[in-house]
């Protein structure tokens, strides 16, 4: 009878130690904090890295609406704090952050300019 009843008494406890999932691996993308300031006639990015798995160069991409006006390159060594400056004018401007091909951020200054809902609706209907 006690045979019986021990496979269901072992259903209801764990029959096993669980297994040590060990040190989960370090991440390989870079961590970063990415401000950017209107500074007169300037746009000044501050960068501080958190987390870097190996030195190399940040693509710095700098757009005035939709015009790509300038890239730069900023090596990164390590961790750190870091500045870029780009110029700036009316209107909105982004800038994109790449590292090896990838986007790492995106930070804007002023309002996109959108279409105006009546002529994409007019458009819409030739």
């Amino acid at each position: 009878m006690l045979l019986l009843l021990l496979p269901l008494l072992a259903a209801c406890r764990y029959t096993f130690l669980p297994l040590d999932p060990g040190v989960p691996p370090l991440s390989e993308r870079p961590f970063a904090v990415a401000r950017l300031f209107p500074e007169g006639e300037e746009a000044r990015l501050a960068l501080r890295v958190e987390r870097l798995p190996r030195p190399g160069y940040l693509l710095l991409r700098w757009f005035h609406e939709e015009a790509l006006l300038g890239e730069k390159a900023l090596f990164l060594e390590g961790p750190g704090t870091y500045e870029a400056r780009f110029p700036l004018g009316e209107g909105y401007h982004r800038l994109v952050g790449l590292w090896e091909g990838e986007p790492l951020f995106q930070l804007d200054l002023g309002t996109p300019r959108l279409p105006d809902p009546e002529e994409v609706k007019d458009q819409g209907n030739r």
